[in-house]
Order: C-alpha cells, then sequence, then structure tokens
C-alpha cells in the first residue's frame, strides 16, 4: 500500500513540475523583448522561443538551451559561460558583441 502512495505521490509531483516549467517557459517566450539584464542561469530553457529576443547583458551561465530557437536575438554582452547550445545556434544571433561565449571566449565588440 505504502509503495503504491510513493508512486502516486511522485508521478504527482513529476507533473506538477513539468506543468510548472512550460508555464514558465511560455511566460518568458511571451517576453522576450524584455529579457535584457535577466538572470536566466541555470535554468533548463530547452525548446523554448527566443527569436529576436533582447537578451543583451543577460546571465544565461550554465543554462540549458538545446533546441532553443534564437534567430535575430541579440545577445550582445550576455554571459553564455557553460552554456549548453550549438554553434549552429550561435550562428544564428544577431549580435554576440561583447557576449562571453560557452567555452569562456569573450567576443569583440565589432563582432
Amino acid at each position: 500500500m505504502y509503495i503504491w502512495l510513493h508512486r502516486a505521490y511522485a508521478g504527482a509531483l513529476n507533473a506538477n513540475v513539468w506543468l510548472r516549467q512550460r508555464a514558465y517557459l511560455f511566460m518568458l517566450s511571451r517576453r522576450r523583448h524584455r529579457l535584457a539584464h535577466a538572470d536566466l542561469s541555470y535554468l533548463n530553457l530547452q525548446g523554448i522561443d527566443l527569436r529576436g529576443a533582447d537578451l543583451r547583458h543577460a546571465n544565461l551561465h550554465h543554462a540549458d538551451l538545446r533546441h532553443a530557437r534564437l534567430a535575430g536575438a541579440d545577445l550582445s554582452g550576455a554571459d553564455l559561460s557553460l552554456a549548453d547550445m550549438t554553434e549552429g545556434q550561435l550562428d544564428e544571433v544577431r549580435s554576440l558583441a561583447g557576449a562571453t561565449l560557452p567555452d569562456g571566449t569573450v567576443v569583440g565588440d565589432d563582432a
């Protein structure tokens, strides 16, 4: 009996966390034009739609950006150190001037 209750509780808890994460990602994608200087470090942002987002000087340290849509996003001055993302995603952004890339290198201001 206790094992069944534990499994039911764990399942409900997982569903609650999943729903809350989806709601948070939806809210972030709706505010994408007002995310400059935002602290998004350590967040799971997989699959979020941030096309054309204003992420200037945002803290994305160690964020999980796999499958995130970043085409046209302004990441100038952003901290992307240890962020989980691909080179293809970096190629699609509008600006990386002054940004710290996932490998720790800093992009020059002329990029």
